[in-house]
């Protein structure tokens, strides 16, 4: 491993650790082959400059372009000096370098922004210059949400007490008591609930969190957000697998931009890492992985444990490229592809160390925020409640996130449904957001809403607060499109999976399942569901997971308040009052505009011998394996749950099939095997 890249280490006369501070932007000597970028495109917020040495009026045609530049990055531009518009690392000699550099600080200044230093490189005939330009916002920063998860004890709330105090582990997990919430935790070591930490970034890209580290006390939220342009808020979920149904909903329920995926060096990709990749897979949410605890990995089981994740990130079903983060022109090239979904970036780092941690801050502090959240803004204000709480003095709280529109203090808006389906008016006592009191919160915040005359009792998670223009609906019935991924027999009308849909998790009966009698691992169907206990709200477009056990599916809504004529309706909910649901036609999906994909028809949720080569450690999950295959082969479960091909002329006396039936009497279901 190269020992420039560790990082400086001040001790400390406390038991601590050391103070880990990052090294300025090292210029790196000139490459054997030059780096030839992609091609310069209109859009986005990169540019290329080969050298800025503009005329008065050449000048402000350059401000305007960096106007542009910086509303396609939300408030943040990436300009490339000593760059043709192919992508040839030309280079300028050092005096037109530091010219052109100049030159873009005026620029900058003419739009109220800020540029700085990335770092430089060599080109063909002199240095490259990679200039990072942030708008000046009094009010107003980047939320960017990140959320961690990977399997137990890789140390997932030791690296988000690292980078957010500043300071080294001692081996021990010392840096982890600051993350955790509840005492058991600090026992066991093991998260078991959603924590949420940040780190502050200013307009120059200096970590704000680490100004404080020689301090005795660490700083409030209030001083890092007062500071900083950019908020990295960390959602550290939990690894086990019995805390699997939290880590879903801190995934779904928080909106994360990325998921920065945790890997052991030494313990490899197990089955918890496996499934909590392709949890992020099957939200489409870009992926980052950390490879941890590589000062005590030996060279040989790291290097096996990267060949591990390449190979089931190339597989058919994935189609994902590796990119390892060793140096400055691939954390470039990771920054300007991480929003390209077939990108992957994967850092290796120690926390003990500190071994190429300044990279990991690095590619922090210039991230992109992937979530278009300035376009919902003029919207009607929408917030999921994800955690509802009672404060001596106050109140009934809640906090969610909001997903459209603005709202203020005083503010009147409708909570609900109910278990009766009915929307409560209400009005906003009080905002806070990231722990100090504001008066506003917009599209992509999350916020504490203290609410008046509401009693804690009234309230669950799921529920929404909506602005009364939107006239909002309960849903009894939905129409989904989905995946069954992996169930070891079959799956009939009358089962009852667990159907998560961002914050809102319910037991939901199948009613009708179309243009199929039946639906088993690898089949893809639309299928009617209708909730057990009370309705909720649901829009077109909302993706679902479905679990019950080992069951695992994906899907889409594609109809909601549907009208269920069938005689199943009268089962087992035949007490339930469905006066409440609305009688409005059912709504169809725009496959244009919906960001949620689903595979082709041929699509088969298969394991082969070969995609179970790609880990050594435990099988393959189902949950990733979606390659293309012919629809004559079948799949099958063994005893041990594995996924395996059969023909579909071969014998099929092994197969389990499974019919669940409902008992409205006893609630009770029973298995016959067929």
């Amino acid at each position: 491993m190269d020992e420039k890249k560790v990082p400086v280490l001040l001790k400390t006369n406390g038991s601590s650790g050391s103070v880990y501070t990052p090294k300025a932007p090292e210029q790196t000597e000139e490459p054997e082959e030059l780096i030839h970028l992609s091609q310069e495109i209109e859009e986005g917020n990169v540019e290329y400059k080969l050298v800025l040495d503009p005329s008065p009026e050449r000048f402000e045609s350059l401000v305007s372009q960096l106007k542009w530049r910086l509303s396609e990055g939300q408030g943040e531009a990436l300009y490339e000096l000593g760059v043709e518009d192919n992508g040839f690392l030309r280079g300028l000699s050092t005096e037109l370098l530091e010219q052109s550099k100049e030159t873009l600080r005026r620029m900058a200044k003419e739009v109220n922004a800020e540029a700085s230093l990335v770092c430089e490189r060599s080109g063909k005939d002199g240095k490259v210059a990679e200039m990072l330009v942030r708008e000046l916002r009094d009010d107003k920063y980047i939320d960017v949400r990140l959320a961690v998860c990977g399997n137990v004890d890789c140390g997932k709330s030791t690296l988000c007490g690292v980078l957010t105090r500043g300071k080294l582990d001692n081996g021990k997990g010392i840096m982890r008591a600051n993350i955790f919430n509840h005492k058991h935790e600090l026992e066991t070591g093991r998260t078991s609930s959603i924590s949420q930490q940040i780190l502050g970034f200013n307009t120059k890209g200096e970590c704000v969190n680490h100004k404080y580290t020689s301090s005795l006390h660490p700083p409030s939220w209030g001083d890092i957000i007062e500071q900083s342009y950019k908020i990295i808020s960390f959602i550290d979920l939990a690894g086990h697998e019995k805390y699997l149904k939290t880590t879903e909903s801190g995934m779904t329920g928080h909106i994360p931009d990325y998921v920065l995926l945790l890997v052991d060096g030494n313990m490899g990709a197990t089955r918890m890492t496996k499934e909590h990749m392709g949890l992020a897979l099957a939200l489409k949410i870009p992926l980052i992985i950390v490879i941890t605890k590589i000062d005590i990995c030996p060279e040989k089981v790291l290097k096996q444990t990267l060949n591990d994740l390449t190979r089931i990130l190339k597989m058919k079903c994935i189609r994902k490229a590796p990119l390892v983060i060793e140096n400055d022109d691939e954390l470039i090239n990771a920054i300007k592809t991480i929003n390209n979904e077939r990108i992957v970036p994967i850092f290796q780092v120690s926390n003990v160390t500190g071994l190429r941690l300044d990279l990991l801050i690095k590619f922090l502090n210039m991230i992109p925020q992937r979530i278009q959240w300035k376009e919902l803004k003029d919207k009607k204000p929408e917030v999921l409640i994800d955690q509802t709480y009672f404060v001596s003095g106050v109140g009934t709280v809640v906090s969610g996130t909001v997903m459209s529109g603005s709202i203020q203090s005083d503010q009147h808006l409708l909570l609900g449904p109910d278990d009766n389906g009915q929307f409560i008016p209400l009005q906003i006592k009080s905002l806070h957001s990231k722990r100090i009191p504001v008066r506003q919160v917009v599209a992509g915040q999350t916020a504490g809403f203290a609410l008046r005359t509401i009693n804690r009792s009234s309230v669950r998670k799921g529920m929404v607060l909506v602005s009364p223009e939107l006239k909002p609906k309960a849903i009894w019935t939905f129409i989904a499109e989905v995946i069954i991924l992996f169930h070891s027999t079959t799956i009939h009308p009358n089962y009852q999976p667990v159907v998560q849909c961002l914050t809102m998790r319910q037991s939901a009966k199948i009613v009708k399942i179309f243009s199929k009698e039946s639906l088993k691992t690898g089949d893809r169907a639309e299928v009617m569901f209708r909730f057990l206990y009370f309705p909720e709200y649901l829009k077109v477009g909302m993706r679902i997971i479905l679990r019950e056990g080992r069951c695992k599916g994906i899907g889409i809504i594609t109809k909601i308040d549907c009208e269920d004529t069938s005689d199943q309706k009268q089962g087992l909910n035949s007490d339930v009052d469905t006066s409440t649901e609305p009688q409005a036609q059912p709504q169809e999906t725009n496959q244009e505009n919906s960001n949620f994909e689903i595979p082709p028809q041929n699509d088969q949720i298969v394991a082969t011998a070969e995609n179970v080569e790609a880990s050594t450690k435990s099988e393959i999950n189902t949950s990733l394996i979606v390659v293309r295959e012919s629809p004559s082969v079948d799949v099958s479960v063994n005893g041990a749950g594995d996924v395996l091909i059969m023909k579909s002329d071969q014998d099929q006396s092994n197969h389990f099939d499974a019919v669940l039936e409902n008992q409205s009497d006893s609630n009770q279901r029973k298995t016959n095997n067929s």
